[in-house]
């Protein structure tokens, strides 16, 4: 499956967030789990370690590859400058903030941890979330949305707008909380909807009233995934096509389980059994 729409679609797809509910686990316990992903068949799926600024403390030197949630304050930037030079390999930094404080809180990450570390934003959805969208695009981060967890799900229309903004802005977007499984069921969000409307949102230029039906889809048979592309509905993406939409707008996803999405995909028979 080296060289197949399957690859592209998922590859470093899923941000191991395990540290964080529902899953919580404990330090030793979770990267526990993620060495173990990351010596099964699918580690290619598997992205980042997401370890709170405030646990970076409790990693071993010989950590995997972070994305750091910023969730303390100014002395989180510190935290995660003494963990590169201790030679943690961090890639990214997170957060929730008010779009107004976008460009100094950037301003600061690029001041303290310089140009090779990305920063994602979380936005809430609603009104004022283009302009959001314009923040982070002049700030040259990426953006985040959050599908669930403790809060409630976004709306669909929410989404869509999400993930039509960012294409329209040219802005990376991150997901995070509520993506359990691959596909949509009751108020639950599902990743490859998700995925699809990323994909065909950047391929075919959907509008975000066009994406609704394809984040809205609880089928499972209406989603094809195969070597040579991805297709929903009437939209059909090649390869190329999907490698494209995952390098410039839907990084990817946290998730405090690895198995839950390689089970669901292989029962969908996305990834072989």
């Amino acid at each position: 499956m080296t060289h197949d729409a399957r690859r592209s679609l998922l590859e470093a797809l899923i941000d191991h967030a395990a540290l964080f509910p529902p899953a919580s686990m404990d330090m030793p316990e979770a990267l526990d789990a993620d060495s173990a992903a990351r010596a099964g068949e699918h580690a290619w799926m598997l992205g980042r370690f997401i370890c709170p600024a405030s646990r970076l403390g409790e990693l071993p030197a010989a950590a995997p590859r972070l994305s750091i949630v910023l969730d303390g304050g100014e002395g989180d930037l510190e935290a995660v400058h003494d963990a590169r030079l201790a030679g943690r390999a961090v890639e990214l930094v997170e957060a929730r903030i008010d779009p107004a404080w976008i460009p100094d809180t950037q301003e600061l990450v690029r001041a303290k941890l310089g140009e090779g570390v990305d920063a994602f934003w979380e936005l809430a959805p609603g009104r004022g979330l283009r302009g959001a969208v314009a923040a982070v695009r002049e700030a040259r981060a990426g953006a985040k949305i959050r599908c669930g967890g403790a809060t409630a799900a976004p709306s669909l229309e929410a989404v869509a707008e999400f993930v039509a903004a960012c294409r329209d802005a040219g802005v990376r977007f991150k997901a995070t909380a509520g993506l359990h499984h691959a596909i949509r069921a009751g108020d639950a969000h599902g990743f490859l909807n998700v995925l699809a409307a990323a994909v065909f949102a950047h391929a075919d230029g959907l509008g975000a009233d066009e994406l609704v039906p394809l984040l809205a889809e609880e089928d499972s048979t209406a989603f094809a995934v195969d070597a040579t592309g991805l297709a929903l509905h009437d939209h059909r993406a090649t390869a190329q096509q999907i490698a494209e939409a995952r390098r410039d707008l839907f990084v990817a996803y946290g998730s405090c389980s690895f198995d839950e999405p390689v089970d669901d995909l292989t029962a969908l028979g996305v990834l072989p059994g």
